[in-house]
């Protein structure tokens, strides 16, 4: 009973537009002031991660044909990035940010490249409990059973979960694996992935998160970071990450404006992720027509989806309308 009521709780984030007063578009036009320096008026922030970033950053880098799309390469410095505590920092705003400083707006866009739409959500919970904060074990158990029998509905669907599932079974080092799920609101992807054969999930969650399953450990960003940083958090066989990344960056659930939040998000996992290890991906995905809906989500394509998946090699294509793929290092 406790996992179908949290089912039908958080069955999608997209309801928030019809009963959630602040997932409406946005009719005042506030935007987050950042103090900047230097000519190209970026603050110091920013300033800061782009510098740490390096090539990573570089959105106008040229790839080589791929088998679904372009490859990206570059040199990522793995100790810049996770030791960077600007990238993890919050807005510090009641409400999130409604508009994308001037300063900012071509590397959002790419250089323009990538058109802006407007859908205005505030979520904001970073530093906070997360959205649905206990994880009981039943609760995981109950929608394993429901996974195997192909009737797990998650948060956006039977179709896309069986798409998930299907992108997992094709995913090196899953099996007997252990596991980092990026974004989870609810564990319907750590049973996925549990389901699947990991003998050990690590969630990593803007809010404070606590599991009561064995198999299922949960961190904050900082923590994340600092177990990098001391050389506790160990290394993962594969990532798993579904509609989340799509988030990261836009301010809508408390962390900062970054352009890069997406780019750097997906190159961390990199970094922590065993040689043949995986990523399985599933993003909202149209290859030739992708755009930025801010602050609730980015739109990938045949432009930003190559840079967000840098360094990694195409492996699979799946099913969904956020599309799974698979990708090994």
């Amino acid at each position: 009973m406790i996992a179908m009521n949290l089912m039908r709780e958080h069955a999608s984030v997209y309801k928030e537009l019809s009963n959630n007063p602040q997932a409406t578009p946005a009719t005042t036009t506030k935007s987050l002031k950042l103090s900047t320096s230097g000519q190209d008026g970026l603050s110091e922030e920013m300033r800061s991660i782009r510098q740490d970033c390096g090539d990573l950053c570089n959105t106008s880098r040229k790839g080589s044909p791929g088998p679904y799309f372009d490859h990206i390469n570059a040199t990522i410095n793995c100790n810049a990035i996770l030791k960077n505590e600007y990238v993890d920092r919050g807005h510090g705003l009641p409400r999130a940010p409604e508009t994308i400083p001037k300063e900012l707006m071509n590397e959002f866009t790419m250089n323009n490249r990538i058109p802006v739409k407007k859908w205005y959500i505030s979520n904001i919970y970073l530093g906070k409990k997360a959205a649905s904060p206990i994880w009981t074990n039943k609760t995981i158990e109950d929608w394993i059973i429901l996974a195997k029998e192909g009737k797990l509905k998650g948060n956006y669907g039977v179709g896309e979960t069986n798409a998930l599932r299907d992108g997992l079974k094709h995913a090196p080092g899953v099996k007997d694996g252990r596991v980092l799920v990026i974004g989870s609101e609810i564990p319907w992807v750590e049973a996925c992935v549990l389901e699947a054969g990991a003998r050990e999930v690590v969630t990593l969650e803007y809010g404070s998160i606590k599991s009561e399953h064995p198999k299922v450990k949960t961190m904050i960003p900082l923590d994340f970071r600092m177990r990098f940083l001391n050389n506790t958090l160990g290394t993962f066989d594969g990532i798993v990450s579904f509609s989340s990344i799509e988030h990261s960056g836009l301010g809508r659930y408390g962390d900062a404006l970054n352009p890069w939040g997406d780019i750097i998000a997906i190159a961390r996992s990199w970094c922590v992720t065993k040689p043949g290890g995986s990523l399985t991906i599933g993003v909202q995905y149209n290859y030739d027509h992708e755009y930025l809906h801010f602050n609730a989500h980015r739109w990938y394509g045949k432009i930003r989806y190559p840079y967000l998946t840098t360094n990694w090699k195409q492996f699979y294509r799946g099913q969904g309308s956020q599309r799974v793929h698979v990708f090994t290092k």
